[in-house]
């Protein structure tokens, strides 16, 4: 009774990988050959692609270059009463954010590589903070000289 248990087991074993379309090997698999019996080429390893440094982005700077308007840009006139945007690229300060904080809109203003937060009336990247708007910030500069910052 023992033997025919064992060869019933053994027959469902067989059964079951001719059912899987898997017969027991005796070797070691080989790749699939491709066309008239050349084999595949190896895939290029992804460290073997060359890279270009000056392509990829750099996520821990901001771009320098001024953003580009599509059109003329708009002159202030002198009834108008506005004053001139101040560009980020000819001040060295620039407007990056802006922040709610304690239920205030505060500004973040960078200078020097430096990023720093201040609301109105608070003291920033050498400059004072006059008011804060939903897309531009006046600053006092150290000198007197008065300037709206806008974001990029």
């Amino acid at each position: 009774m023992r033997a025919r248990t064992l060869l019933a087991a053994l027959g469902v074993v067989v059964l079951g990988a001719l059912a899987l379309g898997r017969a027991p090997s005796s070797g070691p698999a080989r790749p699939p050959v491709r066309g008239r019996g050349a084999p595949a080429a190896p895939a290029p390893e992804p460290s073997a692609v060359p890279v270009d440094p000056a392509r990829i982005r750099d996520v821990f700077r901001f771009a320098d270059e001024p953003r580009q308007v599509a059109g003329p840009a708009r002159r202030p006139s002198a009834t108008s009463g506005e004053e001139p945007l101040a560009s980020s690229s000819t001040t060295g300060l620039r407007l990056v954010g802006l922040v709610r904080r304690a239920g205030r809109l505060v500004a973040a203003l960078a200078a020097d590589g430096e990023v720093e937060i201040a609301g109105p009336g608070e003291t920033a990247a050498g400059v004072t903070v006059l008011s804060v708007g939903e897309d531009r910030v006046r600053v006092r500069r150290a000198d007197g000289r008065e300037e709206t910052l806008v974001l990029p």
